[in-house]
């Protein structure tokens, strides 16, 4: 559950800090930037789902494979909601927060003790 609040929280609010920087830059792709969180929620929320199912994998090959999900499923999410190949680039944004999410989730892995057989 911690894992999901994880993705959920920091993930595209890292995300929208991101566009937010770059929006102010470049300002021919501003977009109302609560959308751009929203979009973001569900992409964030199965690179949740995909790093608790490889809860046994060592940490850096939960990274990268967060990493690649976060890219595919930002990018798609972004070029299906917005629109054509310039939006699908501001994926390419995702994959450091995804990382980032995965590292703190791995932090707050612990042991599984609630057989209370094992407590005895």
């Amino acid at each position: 559950m911690i894992r999901i609040a994880i993705f959920g929280l920091l993930g595209p609010a890292a995300t929208h800090l991101g566009f937010y920087l770059l929006v102010r830059h470049a300002e021919r792709w501003w977009w109302p930037q609560p959308a751009i969180y929203l979009v973001e929620l569900l992409p964030f929320l199965l690179c949740a789902v995909i790093d608790g199912a490889l809860k046994d994998a060592r940490a850096w090959e939960r990274a990268v494979v967060a990493g690649i999900s976060a890219l595919v499923a930002s990018s798609l999410a972004l070029a299906i909601v917005f629109g054509g190949f310039g939006a699908w680039t501001f994926g390419l944004a995702a994959p450091l927060a995804a990382v980032a999410c995965s590292i703190l989730a791995t932090g707050t892995d612990v042991p599984d003790s609630t057989d209370p057989i094992d407590r005895l």
